[in-house]
């Protein structure tokens, strides 16, 4: 990804980009000079004047690869100006931090930062909802600091209750063989039995683990119950509640994609100053929007199929009593949990892109204007997003 398109990440929003200088810097702020803030994210101090990102590429067998790489920029005020960028894993890190001075190379990262780097190349997005359900694993050496989460109370009840919901809803399924409304105990029906109320507490215990993502014996049954490997309780709880996460999140930001996805198809997407332009510069410019275009369009689609795919397999499971199709959902949860995070991350950060460039308003732009975007389009994507089925 080139400095430009690096930059038009940063201010389109925090999907596949995170500033952890940004937030860094701002804990500095007021501190003396030699002094560095105790909830940092990283025990090395350049750690935190990273800047991490996701990019997106498709393997030899089109099957859709995410890397997190880490940019450290020379100047901090001007990310654009050059720097120095390699991939987010602690032994290519090392290298690099080492070539600037910054640490010995026979030196190791402590164990809480080889923790903080392994759930951000782990999550498929950077979205702060992810890492704050991870922050129970990221503070197990030391606390961070809030900011670096930056999610209001508020926003954070409106993103768990949807999710919270559909996981209730099919332990309540799991549990119906007790004859016990467990969905309606768990939201709060009323409850006559001691028998009825250990049963709500188990079902809420489980629902709660999945929530969590911890491994308990509810969890683990569950599991089992689809005839899946239970030692991969985590990863199926975790990839299934992301799914639902980016649900969410396509409603939440539908409005806007639709409008963005309106401009892309009308004349005020091409130059307001193409008659001015010779026939082989409109033809680049043309060629360059009909691959954002093209690219748009898979991504989107990707999106729509795995969404589609859930919850046709989820409705076979509650409306119909058939487990197959959501046994072969949480099959590939994990798999399409990056797919769907990643494509929707890429919808998200191009239209926040279009809001900034066009004001959201039809009146056609330059050339000179748009051609950067349509290759932030490109540069973001990557590759299709379109899988085999």
């Amino acid at each position: 990804m080139n400095r430009r398109a690096l930059k038009t990440l940063l201010r389109s929003g925090r999907f596949l980009c995170f500033d952890a200088r940004a937030v860094y810097l701002d804990l500095k702020v007021g501190l003396p000079e030699d002094e560095f803030p105790k909830t940092k994210l990283f025990d090395l101090s350049t750690l935190n004047l990273g800047i991490f990102f996701k990019e997106v590429t498709l393997d030899d067998d089109d099957e859709v690869m995410v890397s997190t790489r880490v940019y450290f920029p020379y100047n901090d005020d001007e990310v654009d100006q050059g720097g120095e960028s390699t991939q987010a894993d602690p032994d290519r890190i090392v290298r690099v931090l080492a070539k600037r001075g910054a640490i010995k190379r026979d030196e190791s990262l402590s164990a809480h930062d080889q923790k903080v780097l392994d759930i951000l190349t782990k999550v498929p997005t950077f979205d702060p909802f992810l890492l704050l359900s991870q922050r129970r694993e990221l503070e197990v050496e030391r606390a961070i600091s809030a900011n670096y989460f930056e999610i209001t109370e508020a926003d954070w009840l409106l993103i768990r209750r949807p999710v919270l919901e559909k996981i209730s809803v099919l332990v309540a399924k799991a549990n119906s063989g007790n004859k016990l409304d467990v969905y309606k105990e768990y939201v709060g029906g009323e409850r006559d039995t001691k028998e009825d109320e250990g049963k709500r507490l188990m079902t809420s215990a489980v629902v709660d683990a999945i929530w969590q993502g911890e491994e308990t014996e509810g969890s683990r049954s569950l599991i089992r119950s689809f005839r899946l490997n239970e030692a991969q309780t985590k990863q199926f709880l975790f990839a299934w509640k992301g799914i639902n996460y980016y649900e969410f999140q396509y409603a939440r930001h539908k409005d806007l994609f639709y409008q963005f996805f309106e401009w892309l198809g009308s004349a005020s997407s091409l130059p307001r100053d193409r008659e001015s332009m010779t026939d082989s510069a409109m033809d680049r410019f043309k060629f360059r929007r009909d691959r954002a275009r093209q690219l748009i369009r898979a991504t989107h689609s990707t999106v729509m199929r795995i969404i589609k795919n859930y919850n046709e397999a989820f409705d076979q499971l509650i409306q119909h009593d058939d487990p197959r199709p959501f046994q072969a959902f949480l099959r590939d949860a994990p798999k399409n949990f990056l797919t769907v995070g990643l494509a929707i991350g890429v919808l998200a950060h191009t239209a926040n892109a279009w809001a900034n460039v066009t004001g959201k308003k039809s009146k056609p732009l330059k050339a000179i204007d748009l051609e950067p975007f349509y290759d932030f389009i490109i540069a973001i994507n990557g590759q299709d997003f379109q899988t085999p089925r």
